[in-house]
């Protein structure tokens, strides 16, 4: 495994500008596991990133109740939130794997939920608070 990478954000401009960055050394399979606090900024992360690969950011909305959002980008970007989901039989009931071993990107709020997916995310994105109301620390760090 990898040294973690840590980066530092004081407004959501910021984050979104590590998340393109991400975005560009990602590649199809790939799956990134967000995880932080509610309103630690997954959400904001996810936008920047699907902008960086052509999508609409206006587009991306937190799927807690959807569950998955599919996003036309210069690869498909498929957006999940584990919040509501309560096992892994959940989550093979909407398709994750199919989805995280397909031809896109999976990105993932609240991975850390079910555990027993942990082992599909190939990089791990955790969004920190930080001292001031708009600081952030985000520490990202290779599965593999």
């Amino acid at each position: 495994m990898s040294e973690p990478r840590r980066f530092t954000s004081g407004a959501p401009d910021r984050t979104r500008a590590i998340a393109a960055a991400l975005a560009h050394e990602a590649g199809p399979g790939d799956v990134l596991g967000l995880v932080g606090d509610l309103g630690a900024g997954k959400t904001v992360f996810v936008r920047g990133f699907v902008q960086a690969l052509g999508g609409d950011p206006g587009q991306v909305r937190s799927p807690t109740f959807t569950l998955m959002n599919l996003y036309d980008a210069s690869l498909p970007i498929y957006h999940f939130d584990l919040y509501r989901l309560g096992s892994s039989e959940d989550l093979e009931g909407v398709g994750f794997v199919e989805f995280a071993r397909g031809d896109g990107i999976t990105l993932v709020e609240w991975a850390d939920r079910i555990p027993a997916m942990t082992g599909e995310v190939t990089r791990w994105v955790r969004i920190d608070f930080g001292p001031g109301e708009d600081d952030r620390t985000l520490t990202v760090t290779d599965a593999c």
